[in-house]
């Protein structure tokens, strides 16, 4: 029997030193970087704007280099791809000029924590999944779903959110001193809901421990990355009520997970993907140009930064609707390709 018909399908995404070093160092040290940026004045702004440059705007960008890199999954997904964008462009644009630019921002703020939630959990059953883990995952959404629904509701019902005022380089970020739409809930709702979050993470470990016994519990990796997404999103809704903060130390872990996500999807569809379809000569041309970034990881890392300082550069001249159409389009499209049928 040959070494390719016995090898074993590798546990990581990428490697074992590559996946921890980048999801279980990496992102907690930047959203502990921001959270002390945002109690040292102009540090956060500074570090936000780094951020926002190098990680945040490149893991939004790399959705359509993912998608790109097989042309036959394109086109499966070509239609919601183009209906999205033209409905979420319309609502955009449509809401900034009927002056109703706090209702799009408050569609964001909303929709991110869900975003960044129903991400760790798929990407934790990604992990399960590749190390043999058999077991339904139900479990996981639970926990993942309860732990961000506390501190959510916490941060509702202790101030609602409300933006900090930033001027950056002389210029006022388009979303400044804003303060979105909630509701009136009363205080023991988020006692409820954190009461709610620790039964089910009792539950939780009482069952791995079960599992563990005959064998069948989550891997360890995973065990260690949902503690520390879980802990430090708790930690920034609690101890801080500025939004822009909770925004991106809410996805600091989330965009390295999805840098590390794509990465590994595109180095396997490129390794498989079929020739482009003759009818699609323009898919053909943009696949091509995904196959050369596949090929030369400077050239893949400088296209992402050359594109992301496009968009920051969008930000003033379009009051922030350009990259709000990029982020919730990214937040549609990956309900779309990464819609998981098996749990």
């Amino acid at each position: 029997m040959t070494k390719a018909a016995t090898a074993q399908p590798s546990p990581w995404l990428v490697g074992t030193r590559s996946d921890v070093f980048f999801i279980l160092l990496a992102g907690p040290i930047i959203s502990l970087v921001l959270l002390w940026g945002i109690w040292n004045g102009p540090a956060f702004l500074i570090g936000a704007a780094l951020f926002a440059l190098l990680l945040d705007i490149p893991h939004l960008l790399h959705t359509y280099v993912a998608l790109l890199s097989n042309p036959a999954e394109f086109a499966r997904h070509q239609r919601p791809f183009w209906l999205g964008l033209a409905a979420i462009s319309a609502l955009c644009i449509g809401l900034a000029l009927a002056d109703q630019f706090l209702l799009l921002v408050t569609i964001w703020v909303y929709w991110q924590p869900y975003h960044v939630c129903k991400q760790h959990f798929g990407v934790a059953t990604m992990y399960a999944r590749k190390s043999g883990y058999k077991a339904d995952t139900e479990h996981v959404k639970t926990l993942v779903l309860a732990g961000f629904a506390a501190p959510l509701l916490y941060r509702l019902t202790h101030g609602g959110f409300e933006f900090g005022h930033y001027v950056l380089f002389g210029n006022t970020l388009p979303f400044s001193g804003l303060k979105v739409y909630a509701p009136v809930l009363p205080e023991w709702t988020a006692w409820i809901a954190y009461a709610a979050f620790a039964a089910i993470a009792v539950r939780f470990v009482l069952k791995e421990r079960r599992d563990a016994r005959s064998g069948q519990a989550l891997p360890r990796f995973v065990w260690i990355m949902l503690a520390l997404s879980l802990a430090l999103y708790n930690a920034a809704y609690l101890l801080i009520g500025d939004l822009y903060a909770l925004i991106l130390i809410g996805t600091s872990v989330h965009a390295i997970q999805y840098h590390l996500v794509c990465v590994a999807t595109v180095k396997a569809r490129l390794a498989g993907a079929e020739a482009a379809p003759a009818g699609a000569p323009i898919l053909g041309w943009l696949h091509r140009r995904v196959k050369t970034l596949g090929s030369h990881p400077l050239y893949w890392v400088g296209t992402l930064f050359v594109a992301s300082s496009l968009v920051m550069a969008t930000e003033f001249p379009t009051l922030g609707i350009v990259p709000l159409i990029l982020v919730l389009h990214h937040f549609y499209l990956d309900g779309v390709i990464w819609k998981r049928k098996a749990k």
